[in-house]
């Protein structure tokens, strides 16, 4: 019975953290190696017309090199807002 209940208790939890693990909004872009390849975040800075969010997915440092030598750059672009 303290299984089902400690359980019961664990899902409720995972449900709860959901809507408290949603993505952060800087205000200004994050600084040179901050963001990792590949992750993206979200900027509002003002930068893209009404309705929409920046979003800035990190590339690699040209200075480290990525995988198979090759550095890629910021990607950077205007999505609707959620």
């Amino acid at each position: 019975m303290t299984r089902c209940a400690a359980l019961g208790v664990v899902l409720s939890l995972a449900l709860l953290a959901g809507p408290a693990a949603a993505q952060q909004i800087y205000r200004r872009e994050p600084a040179k190696g901050l963001i990792l390849p590949g992750h993206k975040v979200l900027v509002d800075n003002g930068r893209c017309p009404r309705g929409q969010i920046l979003e800035v997915t990190g590339g690699t440092n040209p200075g480290l090199r990525g995988r198979h030598g090759q550095s890629t750059e910021r990607q950077r672009r205007c999505i609707q807002r959620f």
